[in-house]
């Protein structure tokens, strides 16, 4: 529900009266949602400040919890599948940012969007603590040093009023909350929504939307599982409502666009490659003029990119993080595609830091073919 903050009467005596009580006799979770209802309530009021002053002067632990909103970026941004710079351009949310459901209070606090991505910083506050399972995510080594969290979620994206992403008929997607941890009732991350897959891809995203997000459960695996399967998967809280809806404005990121336009044997061509301080994403099309004699099955090319120091870049359909890789250079490898046979001969013989000399050689006779451009960055 939207809240019109000028139609809301501060009530000045009765919250000098909580802060003038014995805070001892009030739980924990309590005290921090009523914290969080003051100040969405009461916004920038001269009132809400000086109450708020008197909350920390009585528990400092939540004055400490508090500038958590708005810095959630600078402290996962590192530890997210496409890292980078995100908490100098993050803008802080408006509109409702918070909701309770089961509780659990959500926040959503930071954003950039872009033409390729939209990123999302949020604290999820529990009133019970997490389970031990949960908690011990990030200390298991299949967890990458993270915790994550996945929800449920339907999405709608709408233009003055006309929904050009209905949620109705459009994403029902599970959203990928990778953090961390700051106390056994508090979980700090940031999600993605990429707009290159489906079914962001089909539509044009608008330069300044609303963004209606509803969170209907919230799952995890536990740490012993190792995330591997769905039958590891342990819902935190089902069928809950967490609703959100934010106005949103694109950023430029000065995004590079590399043109390339080179083929591949089995007709897929790399049109362009675009560059932000986040992801590289790999554009292709198909054209059937290009294919040569004996690669016409799509699938016969199995296409492999080494970056500036030969190092393989890990892309996901064409997509990979910035960070991490020599952008200067890239060169594209169309191997065969072998038969199984070949491939587990192939696996037994070469390991991941030997795959540039097995290009080099290949598993046939013939070279692989290579395509290999430039990529001017100011990197």
């Amino acid at each position: 529900m939207q809240i019109n903050l000028n139609e809301i009467e501060i009530p000045r005596e009765e919250l000098q009266d909580v802060v003038n009580r014995s805070m001892a006799s009030i739980r924990k979770t309590h005290r921090k949602k009523k914290i969080f209802k003051t100040i969405s309530r009461l916004g920038a009021a001269a009132a809400s400040i000086a109450v708020i002053a008197g909350i920390f002067a009585v528990n400092p632990a939540l004055a400490e919890n508090l500038p958590l909103i708005g810095h959630i970026f600078e402290r996962i941004q590192d530890k997210q599948y496409y890292p980078g710079d995100y908490s100098s351009r993050g803008e802080q949310l408006t509109g409702t940012a918070v909701s309770e459901s089961q509780g659990i209070t959500v926040t959503l606090s930071e954003i950039v969007c872009s033409d390729e991505s939209m990123n999302v910083s949020l604290i999820m506050e529990s009133d019970d603590a997490f389970p031990e399972s949960l908690l011990a995510m990030e200390e298991n080594p299949d967890r990458d040093g993270s915790a994550h969290f996945y929800m449920d979620a339907d999405q709608q994206i709408s233009v003055s009023g006309k929904a050009v992403l209905d949620k109705q008929t459009g994403v029902e997607d599970v959203l990928d909350a990778k953090g961390t941890f700051t106390d056994a009732h508090t979980f700090i991350g940031m999600f993605r929504i990429d707009f290159n897959l489906y079914p962001f891809a089909d539509i044009e995203i608008p330069d300044q939307f609303i963004w209606n997000l509803d969170i209907n459960s919230i799952s995890y695996f536990p740490s012993s599982s190792g995330g591997s399967s769905e039958a590891g998967l342990t819902r935190l809280a089902d069928a809950g409502e967490w609703n959100f809806s934010n106005e949103v404005v694109k950023q430029d990121l000065e995004e590079k666009i590399i043109q390339v336009n080179k083929s591949l044997p089995n007709g897929s061509v790399i049109s362009d490659i675009s560059i932000t301080p986040y992801e590289v994403t790999v554009n292709y099309f198909y054209d059937k003029s290009r294919i040569q004699p004996g690669y016409e099955a799509y699938d016969s090319i199995n296409p492999v990119m080494l970056d500036g120091s030969g190092k393989v870049i890990e892309d996901k359909i064409g997509l990979f993080p910035a960070k991490g890789y020599d952008l200067s250079k890239i060169t594209v490898y169309a191997l065969e595609t072998p038969d199984e046979n070949s491939w587990m001969k192939y696996k037994k013989k070469y390991t991941i830091k030997a795959l540039p000399l097995s290009f080099r050689n290949g598993w046939r006779k013939t070279q692989p073919q290579r395509l290999r451009f430039l990529l001017k960055t100011n990197r």
